[in-house]
């Protein structure tokens, strides 16, 4: 397919030109001209001012933020050339993975040029088709480290009938933006293309919704329940917003999913069809809150080691499991308190991330604190469950912790919000960020109370986390719900998990020191029989049920070779995990669940079962 469109100019003249005018002034300009968008491609240049010395370092950064892994963003630049202000080639040469070094005329504005392939929209980095353009700065524009706190101009080529969106302010053309520097470039994410549009206020506050692709999302419905977001997570700062204008960008894609904070936008990807029915909507609303969170906790403050980014490193802290697992914990809240789920809703969502949390051997073997630090090196699988803990998911169970002790120890005064007001207000990033010390000082302020001991327990430590205590405390309990109408109260439990609808069944987990693991099942084997019976990922739990007694004749597949295990199962109740009021709540329990959850306890569940 040919280009959607050309340039008036001719390229050397137009660059030329555009070298030129930039150098009369300290501003860092980019350009991108979109030249095959089924093809995923663009050309970028980029125009940074005069420099005194011989050489200039142009890197691509390695990562970008809100993603802590490092995800080689070099690797969709090539033809990478560079230019004096007369148009006049320089000398390049590469000097690492993302890092191209220019050798410069002193006095003399440079400019770089190359092609940008975008096809990396799960990434949300960069992503360039026929209807639209992504474009996370980090994965798209090159800088230069003298110049990272210079003025930025960025003017895009599109085809026609495509308009632009962005969290930095619009420049002197309909698809021109200017930033105060690199940095805001990168926490201010662009989407072109055809997309619909909505924009309202909240506390004077603009808020803008734009939606890419189709799907069965609601646009009207979307937008009036962000509202109620964003003034809810206010909120939980006095009202103190870190910006004007923000800027929701939501992408109905064919399978990618997952979502990026940004410094006042983010970007929320959902696979088209999964914004409806309700459990799936509720989804994209905790999604939205826990990005639309991240706009204080990690953009407005954060750990003192991201402070600034090292775009081409490692940002190693210890911390991470506040800046995301705190985050985890209230979406879930601000979603229940700004009335966009119900009570039993949330405690659902509860019981399940708890049930999940206690089937992961690996609690006892990180610390949430070792697995911040150990972010950037990650795996998932297995090894994660069994070895490791999800700085998210443990982060948001200490977050649990620390708000309702927060709010023992205050009569339920104060809580978790109070502590990331402090680190907000004293540790902003334009003050450096916080510490460990700045936490438990935070702490130490709203409960009066040393936090020290519980530090070392279970953010250093792998104590593990004391559930039945913690949720007396606000009057529930945890139990297995047992459908009263059903035959069969107990099922057994081998400590397996298989991959969806395979049959054979094939084992993808196996659970340390569970009866499995004990048996001698590994990830990857076939199961082909229990006790006889051929089984399938469907109906293995129903072909168990039918023995009564343990062990079993277990049969499987491994390395294409036949393997007979005897298998000794558990008997557990078959249900849900469920959390409910107490029998017995005392009235101090019921204000103090109040005081956690902002909703009242229902009178329904203040009567005996």
């Amino acid at each position: 397919m040919k280009p959607l469109f050309s340039y008036a100019l001719p390229p050397l003249l137009s660059l030329l030109l555009f070298g030129a005018s930039a150098s009369a002034h300290a501003d860092v300009d980019y350009h991108l001209r979109i030249t095959d968008a089924a093809q995923h491609l663009a050309e970028v240049r980029a125009t940074f001012p005069a420099t005194s010395g011989t050489t200039l370092d142009v890197s691509m950064p390695n990562w970008r933020t809100g993603r802590y892994n490092m995800l080689n963003l070099a690797n969709g630049v090539r033809l990478f050339k560079a230019f004096d202000a007369k148009g006049e080639p320089l000398a390049v040469s590469k000097t690492d993975k993302g890092t191209w070094q220019v050798r410069t005329k002193p006095g003399d504005a440079v400019t770089v040029q190359y092609e940008l392939y975008a096809n990396l929209l799960g990434e949300r980095t960069r992503h360039i088709d026929d209807t639209h353009a992504y474009l996370n700065a980090s994965g798209v524009f090159v800088y230069a480290a003298p110049f990272r706190k210079e003025p930025v101009k960025v003017k895009l080529e599109v085809p026609q009938g495509w308009k632009s969106r962005s969290g930095m302010d619009s420049g002197d053309c309909d698809h021109c933006f200017v930033a105060a520097d690199y940095d805001v470039l990168t926490d201010a994410p662009i989407e072109t293309g055809i997309h619909e549009f909505y924009t309202d206020k909240v506390d004077g506050r603009t808020i803008e919704l734009a939606i890419w692709g189709r799907g069965n999302h609601d646009g009207k419905q979307m937008m009036t329940d962000l509202k109620k977001i964003v003034a809810e997570t206010a909120k939980l700062y006095g009202g103190n917003y870190p910006f004007q204008r923000y800027l929701f960008i939501v992408h109905a894609t064919d399978g990618a999913g997952g979502a990026t904070e940004h410094a006042n936008s983010t970007v929320i990807q959902k696979p088209r069809w999964t914004f409806a029915p309700r459990k799936q909507y509720l989804g994209f609303l905790r999604t939205a809150a826990h990005e639309f969170y991240h706009t204080w906790n990690v953009k407005a403050y954060r750990p003192k080691e991201m402070v600034p980014y090292d775009y081409q490193n490692e940002n190693y802290n210890r911390l991470l499991w506040i800046a995301e697992g705190h985050t985890s914990y209230y979406d879930e809240l601000i979603v229940l308190r700004a009335g966009l789920q119900k009570r039993e809703e949330f405690l659902e969502e509860y019981a399940k991330l708890i049930d999940d949390y206690l089937h992961q051997p690996g609690r006892f073997q990180q610390s949430a604190a070792d697995a911040s630090f150990d972010e950037w090196i990650a795996v998932g699988g297995e090894r994660a469950r069994n070895a490791s803990v999800n700085i998210y998911s443990k982060g948001q169970l200490l977050a649990l912790m620390m708000d309702i002790e927060l709010r023992r120890q205050t009569g339920g005064k104060r809580g978790l919000e109070d502590m990331h007001r402090i680190l907000f207000e004293q540790h902003s990033t334009d003050k450096g960020g916080y510490d460990v010390a700045n936490v438990l000082a935070a702490l130490r302020a709203v409960s009066g109370q040393d936090w020290s001991a519980w530090w070392n327990q279970y953010v250093d430590g792998t104590a593990e986390i004391p559930f039945d205590t913690l949720l007396a405390q606000v009057g529930l309990k945890k139990l297995v719900d047992v459908p009263k109408d059903q035959e069969q109260k107990t099922q057994w439990w081998a400590g397996w998990t298989l991959r969806d609808g395979s049959d054979p069944a094939v084992v993808t987990v196996v659970e340390r020191d569970s009866p499995a693991w004990k048996a001698g099942v590994v990830s990857g084997d076939t199961l082909v029989a229990v006790n006889g019976l051929r089984v399938s990922a469907k109906d293995i739990a129903d072909k168990m049920s039918l023995s009564k007694t343990a062990p079993f004749k277990l049969h499987l597949f491994r390395r294409d070779e036949l393997v007979e295990m005897q298998l000794t199962p558990v008997l557990q109740p078959k249900g849900k995990t469920k959390l409910q009021a107490a029998d017995k709540a005392s009235n101090a329990q019921k204000a103090l669940n109040a005081s956690w959850l902002g909703v009242a306890w229902p009178r329904e569940e203040t009567r005996k079962p």
